[in-house]
């Protein structure tokens, strides 16, 4: 488990907490509500600790794998081709599941798998209800309100996908009422609006029966979160305050309720006045405008891995305040220029995207764009608008400079190839059906195809987070410099069982080696299952300033602690932890580091 997995479920299973603070905090106000009944189930029967967190990560993969396979089945849908095809199926089934963000999301128990793909099949249902292959359009419109705001009730990142959910629940009942637009739209807010906030009221009652009853009132104060949390960044920054602090939730409500009502009105206002002729021309050029943006912003992802160097501050000094910090650590890349700041911002942005896609799906999206460019489907808008929400969110984030990875640009990851594989299964499906002959082609291709996507993502299990492509290596492999980062991954406390289970290896071929062993890790996590071993582990936390340095402890450290501010020893590891070469955690000898006199970063 990382640590965010082993923070949140530590505090699920004490009866006196059950996870509050995260549901005060506006997050996880979808999964907490579902898991806490099954901790508590369990918790009732006996069940151990470590097989609760183990059964919750089993559920919590489940519903994962089948919001992918919704996914692709609405992409299907929108698309128009055979979602049994098998050439088809074998490659988008492919590359959803070896998606590097794909397995991040759903092998994480944290918020991003709710607020990712729930924003993505949102989205999805969006475009459906506004196309021709529904009949009931505001139903579905009403159903992907409801993903939405179970995506942004569980994280901040998912609540401009309710905006938009909002906003197109508004302009489906204007469309229905062409004599008084306005009218219609602002009443088809405000009754979107409730159903948005009857849904988290909903899962705060299922979570709140379960609180202790000194803790029941303070969950209620976030019923409002997803339908206000859009407004918290700009509040902040206007405010002056840290990324991490909250505004007040009420003033954060009301100002996202006038908006709403103010966009509503817009859109009610604007819903007459086009032409049919005039909304084909505009969407004509939108398509060119979009792909193209699209085309350019992975060129710059591309070029931009060569000359641009991302550091944490203040790990590694900055020349610039911090336009936005997180847990008082900031991004910089050692520049002093604001203009130039602001430029490495946005091709950092688009650097994290493209080291963040297997090279077939870079690939896919590259030709998903100039097919837009060249040609015309009736699902091509459907894909552009993906796109568009895609490159408006990475630029939202370069933008208001937060500090950037590949799992908080994760909803334009799903967007990007929830697009791509729109585009172009969409035209593989013509391709098969004018000559039957061309399937075995077409199966040898998707093959071909899947089996690179396979080995180019295998190095790189069981997580997947630490992911680079086959053509990429990062200098640092062997060495870490403090506040030195990329747009991989620095590590989360997975190596804990990673590492774990090398040494245990280690064991078996020199039993002598873990005679009293022990391993102390600077990163918290968990190794499931917890079964007796011949060593012991514990967080490093626990001894910090009196540190075992015998020859039976062991000390693990991993990139991000070392990133961090703790120096890295000097000593030779008796063990590493690499991905294709990229070394992530390394285990020292405690008699190694006394003899190198190493003080802990003391």
């Amino acid at each position: 488990m990382t640590i965010d997995e082993t923070s949140i479920t530590d505090h699920l299973l004490d009866p006196e907490d059950r996870a509050h603070g995260q549901m005060v905090l506006g997050a996880l106000r979808t999964t907490l509500p579902l898991a806490l009944h099954e901790a508590r189930l369990m918790q009732a029967f006996g069940v151990p600790e470590d097989q609760i967190r183990m059964a919750l990560k089993i559920g919590h993969w489940l519903v994962g794998a089948s919001l992918l396979l919704v996914i692709y089945f609405l992409i299907a849908r929108l698309s128009g081709f055979d979602a049994f095809s098998p050439p088809v199926l074998l490659f988008s089934i492919a590359a959803l599941f070896t998606f590097p963000m794909s397995n991040i999301t759903i092998k994480t128990f944290n918020y991003d798998l709710v607020s990712s793909l729930g924003a993505t099949i949102s989205l999805l249902l969006i475009l459906l209800a506004f196309s021709k292959r529904v009949e009931n359009g505001l139903a579905v419109s009403l159903v992907a309100l409801v993903v939405a705001t179970l995506s942004a009730q569980e994280k901040l990142s998912g609540s401009p996908i309710l905006v938009i959910a909002l906003t197109a629940s508004a302009l489906m009942v204007a469309r229905r009422r062409p004599a008084r637009p306005n009218v219609a739209a602002v009443r088809g807010m405000v009754v979107a609006i409730l159903i948005s906030v009857s849904v988290s009221a909903i899962f705060t009652i299922l979570y709140a029966v379960a609180l202790p009853w000194d803790l029941w009132r303070s969950v209620w104060k976030g019923v409002t979160d997803g339908i206000a949390s859009w407004v918290w960044v700009p509040m902040q920054i206007v405010s002056g305050r840290g990324g991490g602090e909250l505004p007040n939730r009420f003033g954060a409500a009301l100002i996202a309720i006038v908006c709403l009502v103010g966009m509503a009105t817009a859109i009610g206002s604007a819903s007459g006045r086009l032409s049919q002729a005039q909304r084909t021309l505009a969407l004509r050029n939108i398509l060119r405008v979009v792909a193209g943006c699209v085309l350019v912003a992975l060129v710059t992802g591309v070029v931009s891995i060569a000359w641009l160097q991302p550091y944490w501050a203040p790990y590694h000094p900055s020349l610039r305040p911090p336009a936005f910090a997180m847990n008082g650590a900031w991004l910089h890349f050692g520049l002093d220029s604001p203009a130039m700041t602001k430029f490495a911002f946005v091709a950092y942005a688009f650097q994290v995207l493209v080291v963040a896609m297997p090279t077939p799906v870079f690939v896919l999206v590259l030709v998903a764009n100039l097919l837009l460019i060249i040609g015309r489907r009736d699902y091509d808008p459907a894909a552009a608008f993906l796109f568009a929400i895609a490159l408006i969110l990475t630029l939202i984030g370069a933008v208001l400079q937060v500090p950037l990875a590949h799992r908080y640009l994760n909803i334009p990851l799903f967007l990007l190839l929830a697009g791509s594989l729109t585009v172009v299964m969409g035209r593989v499906q013509e391709y098969l059906v004018k000559r039957r002959t061309r399937l075995a082609a077409a199966s040898v291709f998707a093959v071909t195809a899947s089996l690179f996507l396979i080995l180019e993502t295998a190095p790189f299990r069981p997580l997947y987070a630490a992911f680079r492509p086959f053509w990429l290596e990062y200098a640092d492999a062997k060495f870490v410099e403090t506040g030195r980062i990329n747009p991989s991954w620095m590590g989360w406390g997975e190596e804990r069982a990673l590492l774990g289970a090398k040494f245990e290896e280690l064991c078996e071929r020199s039993p002598n080696v873990c005679q009293d062993g022990r391993i102390f890790h600077f990163y918290s996590g968990r190794w499931l299952p917890e079964r007796p071993r011949s060593f012991q582990i514990f967080d490093a936390a626990s001894v910090a300033g009196k540190e075992p340095l015998g020859d039976h402890d062991y000390h693990l450290f991993n990139r991000s602690r070392i990133v961090q501010g703790l120096p890295q020893p000097k000593s030779r590891p008796i063990l590493t932890l690499d991905y294709r070469g990229y070394e992530m955690a390394w285990l020292y000898r405690g008699s190694d580091l006394a003899a190198e006199n190493y003080g802990f970063g003391r």
